[in-house]
């Protein structure tokens, strides 16, 4: 896929479906995490609440989120789909075969 169209597919598709979807929620959980955060926080420690540290946290869960929940079932249904399509294939190849072969005998002179 060229750079052009992903970056389209992902400013206009992509974005504003998760911004609908999971802006609301995703803030909530975010806050929470600042919330514990900071209760572990001493009043020195500034660094504890350093908001690059809370977005490594979220996005490292959120990738462990999408390879444990998400993918393997997108991946489950692109092998359903391929093997479905393969069955397909096979079966109409079968089918054209089976066409080819009777047309072959009818067309055959039987000896008398």
């Amino acid at each position: 896929m060229s750079e052009d169209i992903a970056f389209k597919i992902q400013l206009g598709l992509i974005l504003p479906k998760l911004k609908d979807k999971l802006s609301s929620d995703l803030t909530g959980i975010v806050r929470e995490l600042v919330q514990i955060v900071s209760a572990g926080s001493i009043e020195e420690d500034d660094a504890a609440l350093d908001i690059d540290s809370i977005k490594e946290v979220i996005m490292k869960d959120l990738e462990i989120f999408l390879d444990k929940e998400i993918f393997p079932v997108i991946e489950a249904e692109m092998k359903s789909s391929q093997e479905g399509e393969s069955t397909e294939e096979a079966a109409e190849t079968e089918s054209e075969e089976e066409d080819a072969t009777e047309t072959e005998e009818e067309s055959e002179p039987e000896d008398s």
